[in-house]
């Protein structure tokens, strides 16, 4: 009977059901020979990699085995991804190129309803592996699989997605008169503005911003903004202005649309977005 050694369970916060999707743990050259020769099976299934021994000995028993053969050296695995896909959605330092550095030493343990994971906490580092699509090393060290007793492991690696400012420009190229419009959600959140603006095609147009707040990219988009105009009371039987509502569903950031802006010493991302009336 197969006994599991260990997890790494993968997740990303650009993903609606929250696992990096498409992400994949796999050995490498030292530690796929080292699996060959111990007969260890791996199975990676729902964003989950599961490293299993195939011999009768406890778990504890094997791992202290292979711990004295390694003579403290780590069974490394490779985070495979699309480079350009994770480089676009993960919050990510500006100026960084390389890949993450994950290992056991630096785990957290936290609590869940389910028990302890392990939070493998990342470390910016630069490139040790020039294989493509190779966006991140992980070092499991047997000794801290002691320390754990070798009982239901579980590693966790989460990314978050980019946050980012967002402008709306809008573009009135219909007859339709403009009162005062405004872009807000359902939760009353306004966007600041609108400024007048000169787009570079030389075009008039009006912007939003954001303001001070930062909005995460997300695969399926859950903040939705609307653009509103306020008639006013004199054009209606009302007492008080009318709020009509003339796009709902403003468009939002694709992974990838968004420029880097400065304010004072201070980079930040922007997302712009066009809307034609």
């Amino acid at each position: 009977m197969n006994k599991q050694v260990f997890q790494i369970q993968v997740l990303h916060s650009y993903f609606a059901d929250g696992l990096y999707q498409h992400c994949k743990v796999l050995a490498d050259s030292d530690t796929k020979k080292l699996m060959d020769r111990y007969k260890l099976l791996t199975r990676m299934s729902n964003g989950i990699f599961s490293l299993y021994m195939t011999c009768q000995d406890s778990v504890a028993a094997f791992v202290h085995y292979l711990n004295d053969h390694l003579q403290g050296e780590p069974l490394r695995f490779l985070l495979a991804a699309n480079q350009e896909q994770f480089a676009s959605i993960t919050d990510l330092p500006l100026d960084w190129c390389g890949q993450v550095g994950l290992s056991s030493k630096r785990a957290i343990a936290e609590k869940t309803q389910s028990g302890t994971q392990l939070q493998l906490k990342a470390e910016w580092s630069n490139s040790a592996v020039s294989q493509q699509n190779v966006i991140g090393v992980i070092c499991i060290y047997l000794d801290d699989l002691l320390m754990m007793q070798g009982n239901n492991i579980r590693y966790v690696i989460e990314f978050k997605a980019r946050a980012m400012h967002w402008v709306y420009y809008l573009i009135n190229r219909s007859q339709t008169k403009l009162n005062n419009p405004m872009i807000c959600n359902k939760e009353r959140y306004f966007f600041d503005g609108p400024e007048s603006v000169v787009l570079s095609n030389g075009e008039k147009g009006l912007s939003f911003n954001s303001g001070d707040r930062l909005f995460p990219l997300e695969q399926v988009p859950t903040k939705l903004f609307d653009l509103v105009d306020w008639l006013p009371a004199s054009m209606h039987t009302e007492s008080q202005p009318v709020e009509h509502c003339l796009i709902r569903g403003l468009p939002t950031p694709n992974a990838g649309q968004f420029s880097v802006r400065q304010k004072d010493t201070n980079k930040y991302l922007c997302s712009e977005m066009y809307i034609y009336l």
